[in-house]
Protein backbone atom coordinates (compact mmCIF):
# COMPACT_ATOMS: atom_id res chain seq x y z
CA UNK A 1 0.00 0.00 0.00
CA UNK A 2 1.33 3.45 -0.84
CA UNK A 3 2.41 5.98 1.92
CA UNK A 4 -0.08 8.56 0.93
CA UNK A 5 -3.05 5.87 0.89
CA UNK A 6 -1.94 4.85 4.25
CA UNK A 7 -1.99 8.73 5.77
CA UNK A 8 -5.20 9.05 4.11
CA UNK A 9 -7.20 6.00 5.66
CA UNK A 10 -5.50 6.84 8.97
CA UNK A 11 -6.97 10.18 8.93
CA UNK A 12 -10.17 8.92 7.84
CA UNK A 13 -10.76 6.14 10.74
CA UNK A 14 -9.64 8.94 13.28
CA UNK A 15 -11.83 10.93 12.20
CA UNK A 16 -14.66 8.61 12.63
CA UNK A 17 -13.30 7.44 15.95
CA UNK A 18 -13.50 11.10 16.72
CA UNK A 19 -17.48 11.07 15.72
CA UNK A 20 -18.32 8.05 17.42
CA UNK A 21 -17.06 9.67 21.12
CA UNK A 22 -18.33 13.09 22.49
CA UNK A 23 -15.61 15.77 22.44
CA UNK A 24 -15.41 15.10 26.31
CA UNK A 25 -13.85 11.53 25.68
CA UNK A 26 -11.77 12.00 22.90
CA UNK A 27 -10.29 15.38 24.41
CA UNK A 28 -10.16 14.71 28.64
CA UNK A 29 -6.25 15.59 28.89
CA UNK A 30 -6.38 18.94 26.53
CA UNK A 31 -9.93 19.97 28.53
CA UNK A 32 -8.17 18.98 31.83
CA UNK A 33 -5.39 21.04 30.58
CA UNK A 34 -6.94 23.90 28.82
CA UNK A 35 -10.29 24.47 30.25
CA UNK A 36 -10.02 24.06 33.61
CA UNK A 37 -13.45 26.06 35.20
CA UNK A 38 -14.73 26.40 32.00
CA UNK A 39 -18.74 25.24 32.07
CA UNK A 40 -18.95 22.01 30.58
CA UNK A 41 -20.93 22.52 27.33
CA UNK A 42 -20.31 21.11 23.90
CA UNK A 43 -20.15 25.12 22.46
CA UNK A 44 -17.78 26.05 25.43
CA UNK A 45 -15.49 23.14 25.33
CA UNK A 46 -15.51 23.83 21.33
CA UNK A 47 -14.51 27.83 21.95
CA UNK A 48 -12.06 27.16 25.17
CA UNK A 49 -10.18 24.90 22.68
CA UNK A 50 -10.28 26.88 19.65
CA UNK A 51 -8.95 29.90 22.08
CA UNK A 52 -6.63 28.08 24.25
CA UNK A 53 -5.61 24.79 23.09
CA UNK A 54 -1.99 23.93 22.08
CA UNK A 55 -0.72 20.51 20.53
CA UNK A 56 -3.63 18.98 20.21
CA UNK A 57 -3.64 15.27 19.99
CA UNK A 58 -4.48 14.27 16.71
CA UNK A 59 -7.45 12.44 18.27
CA UNK A 60 -8.73 15.81 19.95
CA UNK A 61 -8.24 17.59 16.77
CA UNK A 62 -10.36 15.60 14.66
CA UNK A 63 -13.08 15.47 17.33
CA UNK A 64 -12.95 19.24 17.83
CA UNK A 65 -13.01 19.87 13.77
CA UNK A 66 -15.96 17.07 13.77
CA UNK A 67 -17.99 19.29 16.84
CA UNK A 68 -17.09 22.34 14.81
CA UNK A 69 -18.78 21.74 11.82
CA UNK A 70 -21.90 20.00 13.77
CA UNK A 71 -22.09 23.08 15.96
CA UNK A 72 -21.69 25.27 12.97
CA UNK A 73 -24.70 23.73 11.11
CA UNK A 74 -26.77 24.54 14.22
CA UNK A 75 -25.92 27.80 15.08
CA UNK A 76 -26.46 28.52 11.43
CA UNK A 77 -29.75 27.67 11.54
CA UNK A 78 -30.73 28.57 15.39
CA UNK A 79 -28.70 31.73 16.10
CA UNK A 80 -28.05 33.18 12.36
CA UNK A 81 -30.38 36.35 13.33
CA UNK A 82 -28.51 36.39 16.31
CA UNK A 83 -25.09 36.07 14.86
CA UNK A 84 -26.57 38.86 12.06
CA UNK A 85 -27.38 41.13 15.14
CA UNK A 86 -24.57 41.11 17.63
CA UNK A 87 -21.83 39.28 15.48
CA UNK A 88 -22.13 40.82 12.13
CA UNK A 89 -18.49 42.82 12.48
CA UNK A 90 -16.85 39.45 13.50
CA UNK A 91 -14.73 37.61 10.94
CA UNK A 92 -15.41 34.04 11.67
CA UNK A 93 -12.79 31.45 12.66
CA UNK A 94 -10.92 30.19 15.48
CA UNK A 95 -14.13 30.31 17.84
CA UNK A 96 -14.33 33.65 17.49
CA UNK A 97 -18.72 33.89 16.80
CA UNK A 98 -18.88 31.63 19.37
CA UNK A 99 -17.06 34.23 21.99
CA UNK A 100 -19.39 36.75 20.81
CA UNK A 101 -22.26 35.00 20.96
CA UNK A 102 -20.95 34.00 25.22
CA UNK A 103 -20.65 37.91 24.87
CA UNK A 104 -23.94 38.62 24.17
CA UNK A 105 -25.58 35.80 25.81
CA UNK A 106 -28.46 38.06 27.80
CA UNK A 107 -29.61 39.35 24.58
CA UNK A 108 -29.55 35.91 22.10
CA UNK A 109 -32.92 34.45 21.51
CA UNK A 110 -33.35 31.50 23.56
CA UNK A 111 -33.10 28.83 20.70
CA UNK A 112 -29.62 30.30 20.40
CA UNK A 113 -29.00 30.04 24.09
CA UNK A 114 -30.62 26.03 24.06
CA UNK A 115 -27.60 25.76 21.18
CA UNK A 116 -24.89 27.20 23.49
CA UNK A 117 -26.03 25.63 26.45
CA UNK A 118 -25.97 22.00 24.94
CA UNK A 119 -24.31 19.38 27.28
Amino acid sequence: MKPNLLILLFCFQLSLYAESKSIYEVCQPEIATYCQGVKLTKARILQCLKERGKNLSDACEAGQSALSDTMKNKSQGLCKEDVSEYCRWIIPGGGRILKCLFENETKISNQCKVVLNEP
